[in-house]
Parts: C-alpha cells; structure tokens; sequence
C-alpha cells in the first residue's frame, strides 16, 4: 500500500480549506439571493393542492431515508475497520491517517450540521406560508433559541451524501492519481442525489444543500489536513542527505 503524499501547507490552506468551501458558499448565497431558490420551489409546487406532489412519495423516501444515506454510514463503518485493522496487519498502516481522517469527516461533519441547522431560521420550503405552510420569511439569518430555528440549513440530507468527498482526499492522501477524481465523482454524485430527493419533496432549497457541500468540504479538508499537509515540513528534502554528507568530509579534511 502506498504511503502518504504531503502536499504544501499554504497551497493546500489556500486552495483546500479556503478557497473551494468560499466558492461553495458564494454558489449558495447567488442561489438565494438571484431567487434561483424559489423559482426552482414554485416549479415544484402545485397550487391547486397547495402542496408538493413527491413530498410524501415513497420511492423517494426509500432513496432518500435508507439507500443514500446509508452509503456514508458504510464508508465511515469500513474505514473504521480499515484504521482499527492497521494495529494489527502492518501493511495497512501507511493508509491509517487517511483512514482516521473519514471517519473524522463523517462523524465531524454531521454533527456540525445537524447543529448549524438548530440555529439557522431559513425555513424548509413546504413550512413557508407561500408554499402553504405557517412560517413566515425570516428576518434573521442565526439564532440561539432551538424554537425559532428553520431546521434546514444546511441540508443534513445532502451533507451525508457529500460526506463521501471524503474519499477524493483518501485517494489524494494514499497516492493514489486516478482514485482521488473516481472519489470526487463518486462526493459529488451522492451529494447531489440526496439534494435532488430533498429538494423534490419540498424540504430544502437549493441554496441550503450547497451549503451542506461547502461545510463538509471544509471538515474534510481540515480532518485531512494532518495526513496531506502536516508531514510536509517533516518531508526529506531532495539531496539533504548527499550535503549533510559532503559538509561531513569536508570538515573531517580540514581538521
């Protein structure tokens, strides 16, 4: 098995952990903000029965409640017996960061979420009194009290299938080229399935699973940060052993 590849620090804080989660963030405010939210909202909605069609649907209900979110609850699961697997069989200890690293990410990142969500007020779509709810447009953006919460930003839904992003920065970490965009993929592709179910049945806007994507990103890129960017000061450099040695004769000549 490979072992780790550490990048740069500041390129990987730079680009990693500031700029991708930023960009995700200004995706999901323009979201918002251009009225691209509601205008995917009123699409979805039928006024003659002042509800959303596929909120209740069962299909998407097995989609979304069990088949998709169960596959982070597996990677986590697998790379928790991979990492405990590592103090065992030696061959596996090279990938033993990485491996704590999506376990991290999973737990980490939803946890997160789930407590953003309790103190953010921006509503769920079919609660809004325009959709046929109760709850008028909110003034404010955060609160502290649980009851005034909106419950949806960011989508736990949509985090726990963009917890899989996780594994781009394990095949990153583990050296392995190909593997981390196969990850990526793979990231993108369950993040924005569990999006498209929450979002068909009414219960997000699409600015709150882009949220969701951009805070998992973040505590992936943190919980990686260690494996791909904190070895490198640690790194060999090129030739350092060869000029340690040419100083040592020369000293040793001199005398």
């Amino acid at each position: 098995m490979p072992r780790p590849a550490p990048v740069p620090p500041v390129s990987y804080a730079l680009s990693h952990v500031l700029a991708i989660p930023l960009l995700l963030a200004l995706l999901a405010v323009a979201a918002q903000r251009s009225g691209l939210d509601m205008a995917i909202a009123r699409a979805l909605y039928d006024p003659a029965s002042a509800q959303f069609p596929l909120r209740h649907a069962a299909w998407l209900e097995w989609i979304g409640h069990r088949l998709l979110v169960a596959l982070p609850v597996a990677m986590a699961l697998a790379a928790l017996a991979g990492a405990l697997a590592s103090y065992r069989y030696p061959a596996w200890r090279p990938a033993r960061g990485a491996l704590w690293a999506v376990v991290l990410t999973c737990l980490a990142g939803q946890a997160i979420v789930m407590q953003l969500k309790h103190h953010t007020t921006m509503p769920r779509p079919y609660n809004l009194e325009v959709f046929g709810g109760d709850t008028p447009w909110p003034a404010h953006w955060w609160t502290l009290a649980r009851a005034a919460a909106g419950n949806a930003l960011p989508s736990a839904h949509a985090g726990a299938g963009y917890a899989l992003l996780a594994l781009y920065f394990a095949g990153r970490a583990l050296g392995g080229g190909r593997w981390r965009w196969w990850g990526l993929a793979a990231g993108i592709a369950a993040g924005l399935a569990c999006s498209l179910v929450r979002i068909l049945q009414g219960a997000h806007f699409l600015s709150q699973t882009l949220w969701s994507a951009a805070v998992m990103w973040l505590v992936a890129s943190l919980a990686f940060y260690p494996v791909l960017a904190g070895r490198f000061s640690r790194r060999p450099r090129p030739g350092s052993c060869r000029t340690a040695r040419r100083h040592a004769r020369n000293r040793a000549s001199a005398r």
